[in-house]
């Protein structure tokens, strides 16, 4: 059977924050400690989006999370804050993307806002 190799640990360089969603409390929102999650790769993009009042510029990026080489590798809950390069973020969607093996993914894909 064909082995889907892991991302290279040299593609792996950024570090993140991530304050893990708990939920909706009676004050507001309610999160997990902060944990440091190295070994990940960020790309942040930026996105013009009109609406009718004007102009929103709207920045996203997309955190990518290996199953061999990202410690911590787990689905990032959606609600959950990302912090990287002193920006804050939210997670609006985890993707799993699998390769040869049904059971676990090979990376994730967290979609932020």
């Amino acid at each position: 059977m064909a082995k889907v190799k892991p991302i290279p640990k040299k593609l792996l360089i950024h570090t993140i924050e991530y304050e893990e969603f708990v939920r909706d409390g009676s004050f507001g929102e309610e999160y997990a400690p902060v944990e440091t999650i190295s070994f990940v790769l960020v790309q942040p993009s930026s996105k013009l989006r009109r609406d009718g009042n004007g102009e929103e510029v709207q920045t996203l990026g997309v955190v990518f999370l290996d199953a061999v080489n990202t410690p911590n590798f787990k689905p990032l809950k959606e609600k959950s804050k990302v912090r990287f390069k002193e920006k804050d973020y939210r997670v609006i969607a985890c993707e799993s993307l699998y390769a040869l093996d049904p059971e676990t993914p090979h990376h994730y894909e967290v979609n932020l806002i």
